[in-house]
């Protein structure tokens, strides 16, 4: 983009002929009029001829774009745009978001252009925004192998041509001279071919955080630097190998801030190398040195496609001081006229700056309007420094990087509730209430497109329902309620993706898997009061007329009475092995979710085997003596630990904890620290899990916690599970069958099942052999008073150590309650490093074992309950 002689212009595809446009008549329903977000990745300009004066451009929207097209003289002109969708990556229907602002912010165009009908992906893998597809493509070179395509590689000109593309024209009347915006929000799969006619020069944003680069787009740019801008942010990313991509961003005094290269994929401005260059920069913005100027981006040629990010961030006070600050998206402008013309999207009045049309009309009427009613000003103002925060996106702007889930009415920007509000007070004037309207209308539109980084973090994800429903409810306006309804819709049925949203078992999942902290959080933030983050009540006080709300609350509730572990004294214990965040219990123990109605499982009561929720993950069972509760689910994924410092979290039928109902638990499976700390596989002897846990023949770790078992049920009272344990080319299977006075439990290893593809021309190599393994149960080492050490004892009363004996019982006393563990015959047995049991699985001596020998049967019989 905006390089006179670039090849990539050879990406001028054609738009598909007249009879292949869709009838936009049948799509009434589908098309949502909205707000001017053209989603990022530029690929390539076609030179305007002087017969049509039309441009094209073809954008990769990452996430969203927005065009801001300088029209002078008020000319009539037609938007156009050729849409083609990947469907790579989405695994259903995926709209886009299609906007134009007039010069006063009328929207003029406002549509959700619907799926082109293939709803399935080509990508299976769990992924949320350019993080996780960065970190998951990088994963493979970091390994030392490639990855199955180049990420480049959709952008190619000939490749993208094999795409159907399908064509929306809109005519926008003229007669307002000055800046047009054009908005569109979309996913990674859909490129968009934007056609202006007229000869109009425009430039672009990418929102929420990159443009997406392809060719010689950008090889020079021009950025206006927005009055009181104190910083600049600067992001690249290019993940395909070889990278040759050199970037360059220079200052209006010369001054280079950045000259680099994306290493090893990605480089940032952040480190020690560049602060000094960020310190001089921002000691000339304190005194307006650059307010006005441009700051000029080179980008050197190469094959590769990449991400860029400048952000220009404002002073953190005011309304700017709001959570993740603020900062505006730079718009990449093709000259200095241009730039200067559009500039940086702002609109300065009485000496401050603003992004839309209606800030400014929101900020006269304020001035203009002095109330009489304190409380009511107060709520006004702050209302009105909610919308400030919105900039070039549609959304909201911050320092550096945001999860809109997040930043966007949850923690910060809190408009969508307080607007409802307000919408609904006799005291607030009408032209105010059409002021609010507007914003709201702006705001909801783009939020509802903020599904890719923010769906990783379940307890803010969820939140985008809120924000939503207030929005749609405040407006009356029907394409939001569409929206809303499409968004709860594929919130409520993974629709969103694989580990996004509601999981089977109903929870509001956390690193595509289960958190048994910030996945309690949406039952503190929906509470109608007493909510530690949404400090004006929650959704189920103002939702009292739309059930849904509540039967995802009352689901959740039923979950934890499962989940939940404590001591008789109230003590919460962190149980949760699968979590695939924190090592904490849930939020305030069981404040949010304990009532007559919901009691935790663990105290005394009816014998019960359950499926919890149905979901097939978790498994139950209580009986007068004991309450037990395995784990058999879903995982974060495996490119995601290798971006922590450890396993995040631990499954493969897994006993969380065996509890004496009424005396409390005695064993229990628990983290050692958060995000993987503590817990690398090769770390395996000072876990706190229950698991198969060795060596490879090899040496490789082996831990068969680290398994996702797809395959579980429960047939009668007995539990069965297998699945792969992830790198170590084993597979395990578990059981448990839930007797009266204790339960039945096996546990046995096999070769992969990839054992056979993996070694065809190689059936007599060690693949799947172990040279040490242990079964692994982790036990509370102290009594309830928090002093008493627990007793482990042997059948004959000897006291277990860190020297294997053998022995036929091992004894875990907490105080005159406990479990036995029966083997089904004497095996060696002794203390783990970190208040755990290990029951020698494999012989002593230099011979590996193979996996098929690898198997145990035991019994857990509880006492003293």
């Amino acid at each position: 983009m905006f390089s006179k002689e670039s090849p990539s212009e050879k990406l001028n595809i054609p738009a598909p002929p007249a009879s292949d446009k869709p009838d936009t008549t049948k799509m009434k329903t589908n098309l949502l009029l909205l707000l001017l977000a053209i989603a990022s990745t530029v690929l390539a300009p076609a030179k305007a001829s002087a017969q049509d004066a039309t441009s094209s451009q073809t954008f990769r929207l990452h996430e969203g774009v927005t065009a801001y097209v300088v029209n002078p003289d008020g000319k009539d002109f037609t938007v156009g745009l050729d849409v083609r969708d990947l469907n790579l990556y989405a695994n259903g229907p995926r709209e886009i978001l299609f906007k134009v602002y007039d010069p006063d912010g009328t929207p003029v165009v406002r549509e959700f252009i619907p799926d082109d009908g293939c709803v399935t992906a080509n990508q299976p893998d769990r992924l949320g925004g350019w993080d996780h597809e960065l970190q998951s493509y990088i994963n493979h070179y970091a390994k030392g192998t490639v990855p199955s395509y180049r990420w480049s590689a959709w952008s190619e000109p000939s490749r993208l041509k094999t795409q159907v593309a399908r064509t929306f024209d809109r005519p926008i009347k003229g007669g307002k001279r000055g800046v047009y915006r054009v908005v569109l929000a979309g996913t990674p799969d859909h490129y968009v071919t934007l056609r202006l006619t007229a000869g109009l020069k425009y430039g672009v944003a990418g929102h929420p955080t990159f443009i997406h680069g392809h060719g010689d787009m950008f090889k020079k740019a021009y950025i206006y630097v927005p009055k009181g801008t104190s910083g600049i942010f600067l992001a690249i990313a290019e993940p395909d190998e070889p990278r040759n991509r050199q970037f360059k961003l220079t200052a209006p005094d010369g001054t280079v801030l950045f000259d680099g290269v994306a290493i090893g994929g990605y480089n940032s401005n952040e480190g020690n190398h560049w602060k000094p260059r960020n310190q001089s920069f921002a000691a000339a913005s304190k005194t307006a040195q650059f307010d006005g100027k441009l700051l000029t981006l080179d980008v050197s040629s190469g094959p590769n496609d990449y991400l860029l990010k400048v952000t220009l961030q404002q002073p953190r006070k005011d309304a700017f001081a709001d959570y993740v600050g603020f900062g505006a998206s730079a718009i990449f402008c093709p000259d200095e006229a241009t730039a200067n013309a559009i500039a940086g999207g702002t609109l300065i009045e009485d000496d401050l700056v603003f992004w839309h049309p209606f800030q400014v009309r929101f900020h006269q009427w304020l001035k203009k309007n002095a109330t009489t009613n304190p409380d009511l000003l107060k709520e006004l103002q702050a209302l009105f420094n909610g919308f400030r925060l919105l900039e070039t996106s549609d959304g909201r702007g911050s320092a550096s990087w945001s999860n809109w889930a997040y930043a966007m009415g949850y923690y910060g920007c809190r408009v969508f509730q307080p607007g409802w509000q307000l919408m609904k007070r006799t005291d607030v004037a009408p032209e105010l209430k059409a002021i609010i309207k507007e914003g709201l209308i702006m705001a909801g539109d783009r939020l509802s497109f903020a599904t890719h980084i923010e769906k990783v973090n379940g307890n803010a994800f969820s939140q985008i329902n809120v924000a939503l429903w207030y929005s749609h409810r405040a407006t009356g306006d029907a394409l939001q309620k569409e929206r809303f309804e499409t968004f709860w819709q594929r919130w409520t049925t993974e629709g969103w993706g694989v580990g996004s949203g509601l999981s089977k078992s109903g929870d509001s999942q956390e690193h595509f898997a289960h958190d048994m902290n910030y996945g309690s959080y949406l039952l503190d933030n929906w509470m109608p009061t007493g909510n530690q983050w949404v400090r004006t009540g929650g959704i189920l006080g103002d939702a009292t007329d739309d059930p849904r709300f509540q039967k995802v609350v009352d689901r959740y509730k039923e979950l934890y009475t499962y989940l939940h572990c404590r001591e008789l004294s109230g003590a919460p214990v962190a149980a949760n092995p699968w979590s695939s965040r924190t090592l904490s219990a849930a939020h305030l123990g069981s404040k949010n979710w304990e009532s007559p109605e919901f009691k935790w499982k663990g105290e005394p009561g009816p014998d019960l085997t359950v499926s919890v929720n149905g979901g097939n993950e978790w498994f139950a069972a209580r009986r007068k003596g004991y309450y037990a509760l395995t784990f058999h689910g879903r995982l974060a994924p495996e490119w995601m630990s290798e971006c922590f410092s450890g396993q995040l979290g631990f499954g493969g039928g897994i006993l969380c904890q065996f509890t004496i109902p009424g005396k409390g638990p005695v064993l229990a499976a628990t983290q050692t620290d958060s995000y993987g700390g503590g817990m690398h596989p090769s770390n395996w002897r000072n876990l706190h899990m229950h698991s198969i846990v060795g060596e490879r023949w090899d040496g490789a770790p082996v831990i068969s916690g680290i398994s996702e078992h797809n395959d579980a049920k429960l047939d009668g009272n007995t539990v069965t599970s297998s699945g792969e344990i992830r790198g170590a080319h084993l597979r395990v299977a578990r059981s448990y069958t839930h007797n009266a006075d204790g339960i039945d439990c096996s546990v046995a290893l096999a070769e992969s099942d990839y054992a056979q593809v993996m070694s065809i021309w190689s059936h007599d190599r060690l693949w799947s052999e172990l040279r040490l393994a242990y079964e692994m149960i982790p036990y509370l080492n102290k009594a309830p008073d928090g002093k008493t050490p627990t007793k482990v004892t042997t059948a004959e009363g000897a006291a277990l150590t860190t020297e294997a004996i053998s022995t036929q019982k091992i004894r875990i006393d907490r105080g005159g309650f406990g479990v036995e563990i029966q083997l089904e015959k004497p095996m060696k047995v002794l203390l783990g490093a970190n208040r755990t049991v290990l029951i020698q699985l494999t012989p002593d001596g230099p011979k590996p074992t193979p996996a098929k020998n690898v198997a145990l049967k035991y019994r857990l019989v509880p006492f003293g309950g």
